[in-house]
């Protein structure tokens, strides 16, 4: 696994009320967006699901 880095990020209220409702891992989730938007700006393939 990769070293992880703690970092602050601001969030909308709402948003984040509903995502800690719905039982996401607000950490992951985050992560796995940047991770799409540096592929996507890159232009790199999508990644095939395990």
């Amino acid at each position: 696994m990769a070293k992880k880095k703690l970092v602050s990020i601001k969030v909308d209220e709402k948003i984040h009320k509903e995502a800690k409702e719905l039982g996401l891992n607000i950490s992951k989730t985050c992560e796995n967006a940047l991770k799409e938007a540096v592929r996507k700006l890159k232009g790199e393939p999508k990644e095939a699901p395990e």
